[in-house]
């Protein structure tokens, strides 16, 4: 094999490689704003059914001893308890990862060409189009280059 038949395998898989990393670094970004958003979510559904439940615990329609008693033990479970948590968690890191997944659509799908593209053209436009992408990138979102900055 000649030097230009290894420097074509080497920017062949190097190409494969920027790839491989764009949707890894992609996915790995959506997994972190999932557990973000969960976080949000459940802390929020929590603060409102607590909020809920402690003024239903303390509003009575009739004076009752009962029915306040009743009343505090329904708001002491409402606290207590994991469910709606651990369902707004779910619920709030689907929100999360498929928001991500939807902004990062472009880088995933340069990745995806660079990836899955055949041939001796395409694989380079695929991966040139994902390195300049990334450069854009690296400007814009680490430099600054090109964001207004609040004051």
């Amino acid at each position: 094999m000649n030097v230009t038949g290894i420097s074509q395998k080497v920017l062949k898989y190097g190409i494969k490689a920027a790839g491989i990393a764009g949707i890894g670094m992609c996915i790995y970004d959506a997994h972190d704003e999932g557990k973000r958003y969960a976080k949000i979510r459940s802390t929020k559904a929590e603060n409102n059914a607590a909020d809920y439940w402690f003024e239903n615990s303390r509003n009575l329609v009739t004076p009752s001893k009962i029915n306040s008693k009743l009343k505090d033990k329904l708001f002491n479970i409402e606290i207590t308890h994991n469910f709606r948590k651990f369902v707004n968690k779910g619920i709030g890191y689907v929100q999360g990862f498929t928001k991500s997944l939807v902004e990062d659509v472009l880088p995933i799908g340069l990745s995806i060409a660079a990836i899955a593209t055949k041939g001796k053209v395409a694989p380079k436009v695929a991966g040139g189009a994902l390195g300049a992408y990334t450069l854009y990138a690296f400007m814009k979102n680490v430099l600054g280059i090109g964001v207004k900055q609040n004051p």
